[in-house]
């Protein structure tokens, strides 16, 4: 069966190798409801999942393990785009039953339709009277406008922006972190410093990627209108409702 896919690091070129990166998968026959998998693949050099020694203790003999987040972590160090797309074979086969699966790259309009469903153990509806957004942005400089600024009229989200040095060994503060339900960053180097301190703090938050710049010109009404679209299409597809 044929499975669209689409890597949010759409800058992953044919040489560049990752330890950590996240792939989207949309059946062609309509199975999944027509939204897509959302599942990501980790290798031994990651900065998530704890050290290498852990890591291979939690393979065992395995070459590869699945967890109930549909995350997995493989027996190499990371990968190239190519290894990454067979490992994504391996999965659909060992958890989606789909035993020869044909991968072809979303293009165009096909893009939009690979936005990620929530991990299959979320899948639960939630209601909050507020729901509590953390972002955390590089501390050169805050964006512009703050996310604050950009949600101010969504009175169901309560937003706070934190701003931290990625090179810095300070933590983040853990009664921010238990305030927040979602942890939203800009790229994919700041999720993995974000994944790698909340380890440390024996923390467990959804950390979402936006993949957004975080500077932009504030009179752009059109990266404002994204921003917002791209947070509440999250919120959506984890399954977060507004009372």
């Amino acid at each position: 069966m044929q499975w669209k896919y689409c890597l949010p690091a759409a800058t992953l070129g044919n040489e560049e190798r990752t330890a950590l990166e996240d792939l989207f998968l949309l059946p062609e026959d309509g199975s999944s409801g027509n939204q897509s998998y959302w599942i990501t693949l980790e290798g031994l050099q990651s900065f998530t999942g704890g050290t290498r020694e852990e890591k291979l203790e939690r393979l065992g003999d395995s070459e590869y393990v699945i967890s109930d987040t549909m995350d997995m972590l493989v027996r190499r160090d990371d990968f190239s785009r190519k290894e990454l797309l067979e490992w994504a074979k391996v999965f659909i086969s060992a958890r989606l039953g789909d035993l020869q699966p044909v991968l072809v790259e979303a293009v165009g309009d096909e893009v939009s339709r690979c936005v990620p469903i929530i991990h299959e153990h979320e899948l639960n509806n939630r209601r909050a009277e507020k729901i509590h957004l953390l972002f955390v942005h590089h501390k050169a400089g805050p964006p512009a406008p703050t996310p604050e600024e950009s949600l101010a009229s969504h009175s169901g989200l309560e937003v706070q922006t934190v701003r931290i040095d990625e090179h810095a060994t300070e933590a983040l503060v853990p009664d921010v972190i238990q305030w927040a339900d979602l942890l939203l960053v800009m790229d994919k180097r700041m999720r993995q410093v974000i994944h790698k301190r909340l380890k440390t703090l024996g923390i467990t938050k959804r950390v979402i990627c936006l993949y957004l710049p975080e500077h932009y010109d504030r009179q752009d009404p059109g990266y404002t209108a994204l921003f917002t679209e791209r947070v509440f299409v999250y919120l959506e597809k984890l399954g977060w409702k507004l009372a």
